[in-house]
């Protein structure tokens, strides 16, 4: 399954292979990953489930993000001083190996975590390394597998929708940032809350008409870990706050 902001014709070629690879992941996963028209989760071989990919172990997944691993701990931090309470349900939209679910997953009650990606790789690495790992099996997080903003696919509504860079590289056909927006609209309580970070490429007449108002633009948040390297990683953060319109 292509990434949101790519997509050519060798890159959906390629989906085919890593939809039959989906099943031996979901083999050695600790939950399993979904996609919208079922979990493929096979009987694990008779000598037991695989090994994870070595990949993993070596943590590369934690270096693909072009910013630390540790940005995780300044994402959690913000949505919670945004409002982010254990009994609200969350949405990570482009959750990724879950550099923020590793702190989001713990501090909510069982069952309110959710990502979404549309690499298979990345999630891999959050259903079979980290979450293991970090023992956050037992709060039941859903990841799901998609490309095309199914967010409806889990089937409840969420208090806060958080999108770090993942809307703002969605290219391809005009509308589809619009489709990003308007599925973030539809699975958000009204009152819920979306953080975004940068701000959307979306006017605010068009998130208006979508029933999202923008509550608070161009909020800085300092890293300080990350100062005195700014050649390197930018050292802050720049979120946007946005509401859902109550019914």
């Amino acid at each position: 399954m292509r990434k949101w902001w790519l997509g050519s014709v060798e890159e959906r070629e390629a989906d085919e292979d890593e939809l039959r690879r989906l099943a031996e992941v979901n083999a050695r996963a600790a939950v399993p990953i979904e996609v919208v028209d079922g979990v493929a989760v096979p009987e694990p071989p008779a000598e037991g489930s695989p090994p994870i990919r070595e990949r993993f172990l070596k943590e590369q997944h934690h270096r693909q993000y072009g910013r630390p691993w540790g940005m995780g701990r300044y994402l959690f931090d913000f949505v919670v001083d945004a409002g982010l309470r254990p009994e609200h349900r969350l949405l990570d939209f482009g959750c990724g190996a879950l550099r923020l679910g590793i702190f989001a997953i713990p501090y909510l009650e069982a069952g309110n975590y959710f990502g979404v990606d549309s690499h298979l790789v990345s999630l891999e690495a959050a259903a079979t390394y980290e979450i293991p790992v970090h023992r956050l099996e037992e709060k039941r997080p859903r990841l799901l597998w998609n490309d095309e903003f199914a967010l409806t696919h889990f089937g409840t509504t969420f208090d806060y929708v958080v999108d770090i860079s993942s809307s703002s590289r969605v290219k391809e056909q005009p509308d589809r940032l619009r489709r990003v927006f308007a599925s973030f609209a539809e699975v958000l309580k009204p009152g819920g809350t979306l953080l975004t970070v940068p701000k959307p490429k979306l006017s605010t007449d068009e998130l208006a008409g979508l029933g999202l108002e923008l509550v608070r633009g161009e909020v800085i948040q300092q890293l300080p870990l990350f100062e005195g390297h700014e050649d390197s990683f930018r050292p802050y953060n720049v979120w946007n706050e946005l509401r859902r319109a109550g019914p």
